[in-house]
């Protein structure tokens, strides 16, 4: 006996708010509205789209498949030779773009935050778990030149832009798995470690948290940001397609649920940071509620 397909009528708002979770990283939220839904009226849209958003997940499954993504993903992006990065190695070679950074970073919201933590901290040993091109730990580097900092990423694309524009013998920049490098370090290397725009990529927050508070000495500090995304639909809102079929933020963050996993820690605080909205990054039926970062602190047991 066939079982037939739910009315259009009912499966198109389901698919809709899914959508609207996509938009926002809640990928887990919309593949279980597609799964509840699917459970209570069984249709074939559901589990399209269900299968359709885990095949943008495969490069969770091992941490060599994340690895390669997020290598292919830059050197797509910035690897290629042509006249733009020409321009850029010239001004690298230069210097200009090394102090063009600095001075930019110094405005960052978060990087204000972060300061005022080191400011008032004086840790002696930094660790920047996922530095990209290395924007942050160059500025630290310049501003603080009694403070080592040891920046780790995954890209080795990343890895060589940011070595070529370090001009600070007090920064070190490791390609590698955050987990992997901080794994093969002592317990307590470091006096304060910070990560930003990195909690909403990794496969497994947990292990990638747990691996960074342990490299703290007792009290000190980790420091992240993420993404802050509170959306509303204005209207119809079309489906969401990742670049090139993989998922960057494979997750939400919400406030409740910051404080839920963080509140306990040692002296811990949370500071929303307003951000540009960039309509031309989503479609014009989507607005912002709350949009922007979380700053969280904490201490090391």
């Amino acid at each position: 006996m066939s079982t037939a397909a739910a009315p259009t009528t009912r499966v198109e708002p389901v698919l809709q708010r899914a959508e609207l979770e996509l938009w926002r990283d809640n990928i887990d939220g919309a593949l279980d509205l597609l799964a509840r839904a699917h459970t209570l009226a069984p249709d074939h849209r559901y589990a399209a789209r269900a299968e359709e958003i885990r095949s943008w997940l495969r490069h969770l499954e091992s941490r060599g498949a994340y690895a390669a993504a997020y290598e292919e993903y830059y050197r797509r992006s910035k690897g290629r030779l042509d006249l733009k990065r020409l321009e850029r190695d010239v001004r690298i070679l230069l210097g200009r773009k090394t102090r063009k950074t600095v001075r930019r970073v110094v405005d960052y919201p978060e990087y204000q935050l972060l300061e005022r933590e080191i400011i008032e901290r004086r840790p002696a040993r930094v660790l920047d778990a996922g530095c990209g091109e290395g924007r942050i730990a160059l500025c630290l580097g310049h501003r603080f030149p009694p403070i080592r900092v040891t920046a780790v990423e995954v890209s080795a694309t990343n890895v060589g832009i940011a070595r070529r524009l370090n001009r600070f013998r007090n920064v070190a920049f490791q390609h590698g798995l955050v987990e992997d490098v901080v794994g093969a370090m002592a317990p307590g290397s470091f006096d304060l470690v910070y990560s930003f725009a990195v909690l909403e990529h990794v496969p497994d927050v947990e292990t990638t948290v747990g691996a960074l508070l342990r490299t703290l000495r007792p009290g000190g500090r980790f420091c992240f940001a993420v993404p802050m995304n509170e959306l509303m639909a204005t209207g119809p809102v079309p489906a969401f397609q990742p670049l090139a079929g993989v998922a960057g933020h494979v997750r939400v963050f919400t406030e409740v649920g910051l404080r839920e996993r963080f509140g306990r820690l040692p002296e811990f605080s949370l500071t929303k940071l307003p951000g540009r909205w960039r309509p031309g990054r989503y479609p014009a039926t989507i607005a912002p509620l709350e949009y922007g970062a979380f700053f969280v602190a904490v201490s090391a047991p």
